[in-house]
């Protein structure tokens, strides 16, 4: 079924969009909800009476304009069939301004006659779809005529008048608010399909468009008005010029979300490779989920702390949660509490560089892996894998160093035994300008830790899932392009 403004059944699926909607073969109802057998029989009795009434009230005047009948009749049957499908099913067409042009500048029956030859010349697929689009262009047609004809002779508004403009824009709304009214219980009646929670979800957009193509369509009447029926042939350029803009814009944003879906579904599968890996190091070492999600959070409300630009507390937030996943390569006793080996420390130095390497693989996170690589570097220049110092070592890594450092000594999970909140600011004072950015640890103790609790200062809510969610949901605005053993083992996180 399709629905449009002088809607009628098609083959289409899809929600309501801009100018009319084409609705798609519907699911098999089951027999409790088809409709009546004699719903064709009261479209047939809608169609005659309709028909009855354009015969009726048909004047010889109403043919005085074979032109603009030829125009209008070409114009709606080209409209009928040059139909835009949206990503979502939608089918946009555009016959209703032309159908409203008809309304004013022909008469009842003129405009019966090509509505009924716009249905049966482009057949709908079943007997009770072809009676119902039928019916529903009679009686949507010849009410707009006789609406039309009223405003200029009952009420004796001429056609060149503001107030003319504004019943154009009116009988427009006002024949669509009818064409819905009969499309809504028919397609009820005959398909057991509801459309009442489509219509109240899409309904200010609906409304809002068709008030643009109702002003628009004053506009056209007025210029046949004055010009004269030549201006629906430059009318109909711009149609059809329009509705190959919109096919192509349609196109453009269909090819968009598809690639917008597939890079979400492979950010899904790195986001999933990464959590296996830090699911297998965490398997070894349960504090590595919980260190992580901590590390990240507090690298966050630093660089927030900082004056850092969103993009760059999501940067230091995703290098945050994956600081860590180059310990993949650490054996089992590695992870246990006690001295290392000359060899063992060698390995510890080398899993910034494994971690960077592995987060690099990802598409656009080239600039989390210089932060993962360079968050064990040292102002003093005595840190690893590189031995920078300084402003050479990225401001982000240098967040990551003091967050990773603080939460290796408060978390109660930690490899070593945990410290208070309070014994651990005094120990990254001790070593700021020399391990750690002094700057930086200020920022974090006066305008971050001060200002939180307990469960905050030591961790214990800190959840890798909550923020990875939270990570993903950022995402939506953003992509990231993300030597001596030291001198203070108990500080300083491996």
């Amino acid at each position: 079924m399709r629905v449009e403004v002088g809607a009628r059944f098609s083959t289409f699926s899809g929600p309501w969009t801009i100018v009319g909607v084409k609705f798609g073969a519907f699911a098999p109802t089951s027999s409790a909800m088809r409709g009546s057998r004699y719903a064709p029989f009261f479209a047939v009795l809608a169609t005659i009476a309709a028909t009855v009434v354009a015969v009726l009230t048909s004047r010889a005047d109403d043919w005085d304009r074979p032109l603009v009948l030829i125009s209008v009749a070409a114009l709606a049957l080209i409209a009928d069939r040059y139909v835009i499908q949206s990503p979502t099913g939608t089918i946009v067409i555009a016959t209703h301004p032309v159908f409203v042009l008809g309304m004013i500048t022909l008469g009842p029956l003129p405009m019966l006659i090509i509505g009924e030859l716009v249905i049966f010349t482009n057949r709908a697929s079943t007997r009770n779809r072809l009676v119902g689009n039928a019916a529903i262009y009679a009686i949507f047609l010849v009410a707009g005529a006789l609406l039309a004809r009223i405003a200029t002779d009952e009420l004796g508004v001429s056609q060149t008048s503001g107030w003319f403009a504004l019943a154009v824009v009116v009988l427009f709304l006002v024949t669509w608010f009818l064409n819905v009214a009969l499309m809504t219980p028919w397609m009820w009646w005959i398909e057991g399909l509801r459309m009442d929670r489509e219509l109240a979800a899409t309904a200010w957009p609906l409304i809002s468009t068709n008030l643009v193509l109702a002003c628009a369509t004053a506009v056209l009447v007025y210029l046949v008005v004055s010009i004269g029926a030549g201006v629906i042939a430059f009318f109909g350029i711009l149609l059809i010029a329009y509705s190959r803009l919109q096919r192509d814009l349609l196109q453009a944003q269909r090819h968009a979300e598809n690639a917008r879906q597939l890079a979400a579904e492979a950010q899904a599968q790195r986001d999933g490779l990464v959590r296996i890996i830090l699911d297998f190091v965490d398997a070894r070492d349960q504090m590595t989920a919980r260190h992580s999600a901590a590390v990240a959070r507090y690298a966050r409300r630093i660089a927030q702390a900082a004056g850092c630009s969103e993009a760059e507390q999501r940067l230091v937030h995703t290098a945050g949660l994956y600081h860590d996943v180059g310990k993949v390569m650490f054996a089992d006793r590695m992870f246990k509490a006690g001295k290392l080996t000359d060899e063992e420390w060698e390995i510890v130095k080398r899993h910034p560089e494994r971690g960077a390497e592995l987060v690099g693989h990802l598409p656009n996170h080239a600039e989390v892996a210089a932060i993962i690589l360079a968050h064990h570097e040292r102002i003093d220049g005595k840190g690893y894998p590189r031995g920078l110092a300084g402003e050479q070592i990225p401001r982000l890594s240098r967040m990551i160093s003091i967050a990773d450092t603080y939460d290796v000594m408060t978390g109660r999970d930690s490899y070593r035994s945990p410290v208070s909140s309070a014994e651990a600011i005094a120990e990254l004072r001790r070593v700021s300008g020399t391990q750690l950015d002094g700057e930086l640890v200020e920022l974090f103790v006066e305008r971050v830790l001060a200002t939180e609790d307990v469960a905050f200062r030591h961790g214990d809510d800190a959840d890798f899932e909550a923020e990875l969610e939270a990570e993903r949901r950022a995402r939506d605005a953003w992509t990231p392009d993300g030597s001596p053993q030291p001198a203070s083992p108990a500080l300083e996180a491996a």
